[in-house]
């Protein structure tokens, strides 16, 4: 005998700590990286032949902005887990109701406190009192939106300051090697040997700054990106049920 079908949901639900997972180990792929590089003296000769300090001020800030990654990465991965029980009531359970303190619930059990449930609960409020019109069903959804994304833009603001530091890099590696140029008085052995140290010292700078900038930026980038699916595919799921499953 075949076993019963399962309880079709609204969109498919991807693993509840997915998020974090890839996330984990797209940052221990780079960690790997980073310690060969370390290894292999790369770090060091970047660091030591940066005179202007760009490249530690890029990986400092890309350290950060990849903490944050992780926070919401950890936060979005809990919305998800929470917003899956919230599923598991109206569809397996008593299905969704508020209770006295307007909160949503299944039964005589409270829900967990997350966006999700804030969101669905205020449709529900509102549809008892007096119906829910289509602008304040909108507006109440990109509020959801708003909430969910955070402080992704930000994080966004991050990434192409990440670029713009390494360009400035560059430009002032150039002024360096034109200043070394500029300042030379003679062509003599000694001097073109001083010219040429100076202007190598310009190059370092130009390339070792846009190598870190570029490469800070598509990896932190990849992990926003990450972040904004996930949000986005919350999204739908959460407007999704409450337009198919609430009669919204």
């Amino acid at each position: 005998m075949n076993p019963p079908p399962a309880i079709n949901r609204t969109l498919a639900s991807p693993p509840a700590y997915g998020l974090l997972q890839a996330w984990l180990i797209l940052v221990g792929v780079v960690g790997f990286t980073a310690y060969l590089a370390r290894d292999f003296g790369i770090i060091d000769e970047l660091l030591s032949q940066d005179a202007t300090r760009l490249c530690l001020l890029i990986m400092l800030a890309f350290v950060g902005a990849s903490l944050h990654c992780g926070a919401r990465s950890l936060w979005l991965s809990r919305e998800i887990r929470r917003f899956d029980e919230i599923e598991g009531a109206q569809f397996e359970g008593p299905g969704l109701q508020l209770d006295h303190d307007g909160e949503l619930a299944s039964g005589n059990r409270r829900l967990p406190d997350s966006l999700c449930g804030d969101y669905l609960a205020g449709l529900l409020a509102r549809r008892q009192r007096n119906g829910l019109s289509s602008p304040e069903y909108s507006q109440l959804t990109d509020v959801l939106n708003e909430r969910i994304r955070g402080t992704h833009e930000f994080g966004w603001f991050v990434t192409g300051l990440l670029i713009k530091l390494g360009l400035l890099g560059t430009v002032i590696g150039f002024i360096i090697m034109l200043g070394a140029v500029d300042s030379a008085g003679s062509f003599d052995v000694a001097a073109v040997q001083q010219l040429l140290g100076s202007m190598s010292e310009g190059m370092s700078v130009a390339l070792y700054t846009t190598l870190t900038g570029l490469s800070a930026s598509m990896v932190l980038g990849l992990q926003y990106l990450m972040l904004d699916r996930a949000a986005d595919s919350l999204l739908a799921r959460v407007v999704h049920f409450a337009e198919r499953r609430l009669a919204v």
